[in-house]
């Protein structure tokens, strides 16, 4: 019995062994940031380079997107315009870091927070999330409506009545009773 579970233990272990997935590499983001810093001061001078050098290095190294934003947008001593433009271009690059490019950028430029939402905005809201939830309303075709406003009552119409007729009343002095002519009052 013991020889059976030993040998169990030692399949077992060995299986579980070569079964075990590698662990990620760390990828040393330094020099990244480094060439990204040095194309960032230039950037004064022409962004697209240093937009080009975002999107290619954040799409080879996407675990570093944190810090190739930050170094981007230090070097340009954080112009919103450029900040916008750093924040799209990454978020295109690698939409599952969505969130965190975006917390970074404000992280490193807060008074870039307005042009960052905008563009957080105008991209997709589902580009950062993997796979569908079935309690998610995204992509089902349903139609949002506006609520509808109360209406305003002093809006409504004015309906205008005509006045009634005065009442007439007989003078005192006037014989109200009907007469009949005598043939037909004998009957």
């Amino acid at each position: 019995m013991q020889k059976i579970l030993a040998t169990t233990l030692t399949v077992g272990l060995l299986v579980s062994a070569a079964s075990a997935e590698e662990p990620e590499k760390t990828v040393d983001c330094t020099p990244i940031v480094e060439r990204v810093q040095a194309t960032a001061e230039r950037a004064k001078a022409d962004p697209i380079e240093l937009l080009r050098l975002v999107d290619k290095e954040v799409s080879a190294n996407s675990s570093c997107a944190c810090e190739i934003v930050k170094a981007a947008i230090e070097g340009t001593e954080c112009d919103d315009a450029i900040v916008g433009y750093v924040v799209e271009t990454a978020v295109r690059a690698a939409p599952e870091h969505m969130r965190l490019i975006a917390q970074c950028a404000i992280a490193t430029a807060p008074d870039s927070l307005n042009r960052v939402q905008e563009v957080m905005a105008r991209l997709s809201p589902s580009a950062g999330e993997k796979g569908k939830s079935a309690k998610s309303a995204k992509g089902k075709g349903v139609e949002v409506k506006p609520a509808a406003t109360p209406p305003d009552p002093l809006d409504v119409p004015i309906i205008v009545v005509p006045p009634i007729p005065p009442v007439i009343n007989p003078p005192p002095g006037t014989e109200t009773e009907l007469r009949l002519p005598e043939r037909e009052r004998r009957r």
